[in-house]
């Protein structure tokens, strides 16, 4: 009789902790686990200073020694421009409720204005001295504020860190992100419809916001974004930087 009760005491007690735990495999609620991902849609402002720099010169010997006349062209692109929205999806796995690692890619079509100089800078280089390099006034062009447009995209890999654990806190939520990759650009000035300029490099973005639970796995929020890009192709140390912040809401899972 008394390992009667103790099989049903225990019986009675694995039933009620398989009813109150979640199943094999399934995560808690309101916890990051297993597969996550995010979308989220932003106010998002761009600028940009882009620039193309192209060589060209002569040589040719005087008195024993070579004499080289140089050339140098440079393209100069200040570009200032708003999206609604910019999307951003992401994909991949939460950890211990604790940090999502994840694919990050984002798109966007940002309407503004582009300011364009042209600048030729000429030097002579004699028996192996660059003299001082001048500006060749005559060739210069400044052209303000044409209205362009341009698409930009991001692609790379990052992670999300959710610091608070504790479910009852306001603070559950609270997130910090940060991810690296890659970014192009192009800008189509409205106003002839060309190609005005584009460019492309390695990129970082963080992100800070806050997200609430309105389901087991399902939870919305916002998110504050910075992201900064060194530009790469062809271009000169003043002009080489691209850079983005947002204001985005935000639906994610896991």
């Amino acid at each position: 009789m008394k390992n009667k009760l103790v099989a049903i005491f225990i019986l009675c007690v694995a039933i009620f902790a398989s009813a109150e735990s979640p199943s094999v495999g399934e995560p808690a609620a309101h916890e990051h686990r297993g597969f996550y991902s995010n979308m989220s849609f932003a106010f998002a402002y761009n600028w940009y200073k882009n620039s193309r720099e192209d060589l060209g010169g002569a040589s040719f010997e005087n008195g024993g020694g070579y004499i080289d006349g140089k050339r140098r062209y440079v393209d100069y692109y200040d570009y200032n421009g708003f999206t609604f929205p910019m999307s951003e999806f992401k994909f991949g796995v939460g950890i211990a409720n604790l940090v999502a690692v994840h694919f990050v890619f984002n798109i966007g079509f940002f309407a503004g204005s582009l300011d364009y100089n042209y600048e030729v800078y000429e030097s002579l280089c004699a028996f192996g001295k660059t003299c001082l390099e001048t500006i060749d006034e005559s060739r210069n062009i400044n052209n303000k504020s044409r209205n362009a447009y341009s698409f930009r995209t991001f692609f790379g890999l990052g992670s999300t860190f959710y610091p608070i654990q504790n479910k009852t806190s306001p603070l559950n939520g609270l997130f910090v992100g940060g991810s690296v990759g890659y970014t192009l650009f192009t800008t189509m000035i409205s106003s002839c419809n060309e190609d005005a300029t584009g460019n492309g490099g390695v990129s970082f973005q963080l992100e800070l916001g806050k997200e609430w639970w309105v389901s087991d796995r399902v939870s919305i929020g916002f998110g504050l974004g910075f992201a900064h890009t060194g530009l790469i192709w062809k271009t000169v140390d003043s002009h080489s930087s691209d850079n983005v912040i947002s204001l985005s809401f935000r639906l994610t899972h896991g």
